[in-house]
């Protein structure tokens, strides 16, 4: 479990949990993240590789809400 917490200067909070998880039928292995806003809610699962990817996912949606809110 990662946390970015908006008291520790993020724009809001951000919880990701991550599972590992097999899909024999795709012949994929790897990991499913959970990103949960600060109220609980899920906001989006995806599944990857390489455990960097949740950083990289965070850092693209921060980024975002960071130029929704200059306008």
């Amino acid at each position: 479990m990662i946390k970015f917490k908006k008291e520790n200067g993020f724009p809001r909070d951000l919880t990701i949990e991550t599972e590992e998880y097999e899909d024999k039928a795709e012949g994929f292995k790897g990991y499913k993240s959970k990103m949960i806003n600060g109220r609980g809610k899920v906001i989006k699962e995806f599944y990857h590789k390489d455990m960097r990817a949740r950083v990289h996912w965070a850092d693209g949606y921060f980024t975002a809400l960071r130029k929704k809110d200059n306008g």
